[in-house]
């Protein structure tokens, strides 16, 4: 009787000891997942920034006469895109057809923080219409970046704050606290919504995984 109370003691801590390691092997998974999904994520959010087309000026509508903005470049992580359901949204270049499909290469694409703390990019074809003129999320192709998205931030480097600050726009340990919280920053695009931001700061934290940013700077496209 003892050598049976004994080997079944034994048991039950064996039994536990691989349910405790099991766990601990999915919980490892889950996180390795969750780090590749991010590795992922900022490579697809460099890629974009790094193909941004600028806003330029188009002809006045026929509606009010007054000339709209081709190609907006828009972000609000907090405020009236947030509202929307929308982070940002932009239009970018060298979009690869190795199908060769009939389209052009711009895609409008939105990045989309859902209920669910579900990071989304909603992309679709380019088309001569402007956004408020068509149901972009109803006609656009829904791509999962990131699960467990427990805060979204964002910062923007304006000209007019290099000029004011000069090599303290990118020094101190809080070098982006001064910087705009949102895109284009009436404060600092001087009446110029065409504008577009010399530098991206974009901070993500991530359940079980913690907070990781990036620092993105935008280049122009030559002549």
């Amino acid at each position: 009787m003892v050598a049976l109370a004994i080997a079944g003691a034994i048991a039950a801590m064996a039994y536990q000891g691989l349910t405790a390691a099991s766990n601990g092997a999915e919980r490892s998974r889950q996180i390795m997942e969750q780090i590749n999904n991010l590795d992922r994520a900022w490579q697809l959010i460099g890629q974009d920034f790094r193909h941004l087309v600028p806003p330029s000026r188009g002809q006045p509508t026929q509606q009010n006469g007054g000339e709209i903005l081709v190609n907006p470049f828009e972000a609000d992580p907090q405020g009236s895109l947030a509202n929307e359901e929308r982070i940002m949204r932009f239009t970018r270049h060298s979009w690869a057809n190795p199908l060769e499909r009939l389209r052009s290469d711009l895609q409008k694409v939105q990045y989309w923080l859902d209920e669910d703390q579900t990071l989304w990019r909603l992309y679709r074809p380019e088309r001569n219409e402007p956004y408020d003129e068509y149901e972009f999320e109803e006609e656009a192709v829904k791509m999962r970046l990131l699960e467990g998205v427990k805060h979204l931030e964002m910062r923007f480097l304006s000209q007019a704050y290099v000029a004011r600050s000069g090599k303290g726009a990118l020094e101190g340990d809080d070098y982006t606290r001064d910087w705009s919280k949102a895109w284009p920053d009436p404060d600092q695009v001087g009446g110029n919504p065409a504008a577009m931001p010399h530098a991206v700061m974009m901070r993500i934290e991530v359940e079980g995984v913690g907070v990781t940013e990036r620092l993105f700077e935008i280049v122009k496209p030559g002549p």
